[in-house]
């Protein structure tokens, strides 16, 4: 590979590093609308793309060994991508039972004496069943 093409792809490279670490300090500030959090999110795949096809020429191309700025790039990426999911998806837990434990509903036994125990306070209506006389 000669050096001009090297350089060339290492800039855009570095721009697309550049665009996520303006994304990364974009969550890390106060200034948050949720159609600017939108609007920056789709535009992640954008930026991930151009690192990698710059990424992946460098590697295929170059005797240098690239492989810790993919590492770097991907490890800030998805942890970018992380933050806006979460910023745009918020997960909201459900407010708890006077009768629920703090301990998983998912632990064996102690479900079913839970589940026996919350029953015994609910009360059903009562319902009338037709009697059968034995004629038809």
């Amino acid at each position: 590979m000669d050096a001009t093409h090297r350089t060339r792809l290492v800039k855009q490279r570095a721009l697309a590093k550049a665009s996520l670490t303006r994304m990364q300090s974009f969550i890390d500030t106060c200034k948050r609308k949720l159609n600017d959090i939108q609007f920056r999110f789709d535009e992640l795949p954008n930026i991930y793309n151009k690192f990698e096809t710059a990424q992946c020429e460098l590697e295929l191309s170059d005797d240098i060994d690239h492989s810790l700025d993919r590492q770097q790039f991907e490890d800030q990426y998805f942890e970018v991508k992380a933050k806006f999911n979460e910023l745009l998806h918020p997960v909201v837990e459900p407010p708890r039972s006077r009768h629920s434990s703090p301990r998983s509903s998912f632990s064996g036994n102690s479900n079913n004496t839970r589940r026996s125990h919350v029953s015994s306070h609910i009360r059903l209506p009562t319902i009338a069943l037709p009697t059968f006389e034995g004629n038809t």
